[in-house]
């Protein structure tokens, strides 16, 4: 009798987030649930996502929300470590009893999350993170944002390798899952390209000890520096680089979107000379695009000091991306119909008619865009992404 009750008790647990997923929606506010780096090294990816989301939620909330609802945003600090992040769902979710999580940042710290969210069937939308494992295979608690790791490789490595003609390439990365992915990820363009890495060097995360890795790169004279990896450690290892008598003065850096353009350039004291960036967002300052004027005109509005940038961009696009998802399910949800809803909007068409998925959720995040910086601005380099 005591295992039937035991495994009875098991079972109905099990259900409990399958049971809760047919409710439906109740209250006046949508609450999702943020852990990001507010504090530390990254602390600028964290506030600045923070803060283009924000001004498109007030927004939203300030002209009735989604069907007289407000969406809002309830955000833990982890600092970019993962156990932190870990013991911030679980509050998120059994004290502040978020709908979903929304724009966790980084890698190693999704890849810690995300099994909650697929225990808990907790939605996991718009993830600062351009991970394999939050794309393939397709999971429907999830809706990306952003384009892929592997998509931003393959831009940079075609650039340099079928439009600049390099070949001699190193990659510069953090010692974790987010880079030891990109590693293999740049393996395997350069060798769809009959091309090899000639070089590597590895730091550890939420560190600046970039000495060893510059030491195994300074071995094979690289012309072009892959870099997946943080601001604050790209721009010290740049720096060293840069003084460096083995590696020639020529050499090119190709970033990654985790870096942040204008930090690392002022962290460089404006010097961006052979640095090409990798972003998933268009121009924050030149861009034409109706959404991103909107956001210029949202961070003048509630946050006239705030400078833009493209992390805060992409923010905004998250917050845009998932309020759509609820305004397709009218005034009445549950859980589950949100999750099928996400598959739905990942779905588009193609030049035919015929329906496909994709990763990119937003019209504006479907392109790798590159850019360098010359005399105070970012301009774009390289043929269109398609």
């Amino acid at each position: 009798m005591r295992r039937l009750i035991g495994a009875i008790l098991v079972a109905s647990f099990l259900l409990i987030p399958y049971y809760l997923s047919h409710v439906t929606f109740e209250g006046n506010v949508i609450r999702l649930g943020m852990s990001g780096p507010f504090s530390g090294g990254l602390n600028s990816v964290g506030n600045q996502f923070l803060l283009g989301a924000e001004i498109y939620l007030k927004n939203l909330n300030d002209n009735g929300g989604v069907y007289g609802r407000k969406i809002e945003i309830i955000a833990k600090d982890d600092r970019y470590e993962p156990k932190i992040a870990v013991e911030n769902v679980n509050e998120l979710i059994e004290k502040e009893k978020i709908f979903a999580l929304f724009g966790i940042i980084g890698t190693p710290v999704a890849e810690a999350i995300f099994p909650i969210a697929v225990e808990k069937r907790i939605p996991f939308v718009g993830a600062y993170s351009g991970a394999e494992f939050l794309r393939n295979p397709p999971n429907p608690i999830v809706l990306n944002a952003r384009a892929g790791d592997l998509d931003e490789i393959e831009r940079l490595v075609k650039y340099y390798a079928e439009e600049q003609k390099y070949k001699r390439f190193a990659l510069f990365y953090q010692n974790d899952s987010y880079g030891r992915a990109g590693l293999k990820g740049v393996k395997t363009a350069l060798a769809k390209r009959n091309l090899v890495l000639v070089g590597e060097g590895s730091y550890k995360r939420n560190t600046l000890s970039v000495g060893n890795a510059l030491y195994e790169i300074e071995q094979c004279n690289p012309e072009v520096i892959l870099m997946i990896g943080s601001t604050n450690a790209a721009a010290e290892f740049i720096k060293r680089a840069r003084k460096s008598h083995k590696i020639r003065k020529e050499v090119r850096f190709g970033l990654s979107s985790f870096m942040e353009p204008k930090p690392l350039i002022d962290l460089l004291e404006g010097n961006g000379e052979g640095i090409v960036f990798a972003q998933v967002v268009p121009s924050p300052w030149t861009s034409d695009v109706d959404e991103v004027e909107n956001y210029r005109t949202l961070m003048r509005q509630y946050y006239p000091k705030e400078s833009l940038s493209h992390v805060s961009l992409e923010g905004y696009f998250a917050a845009r991306m998932i309020a759509e998802v609820f305004k397709t399910l009218g005034p009445e949800f549950t859980k589950d119909q949100f999750i099928q809803a996400l598959g739905e909007f990942s779905k588009t068409l193609d030049e035919d008619g015929i329906s496909k998925n994709r990763d990119e959720r937003c019209k504006c995040l479907h392109r790798v865009h590159l850019s360098e910086y010359v005399d105070d601005d970012f301009y774009s380099v390289g043929k269109d992404d398609e």
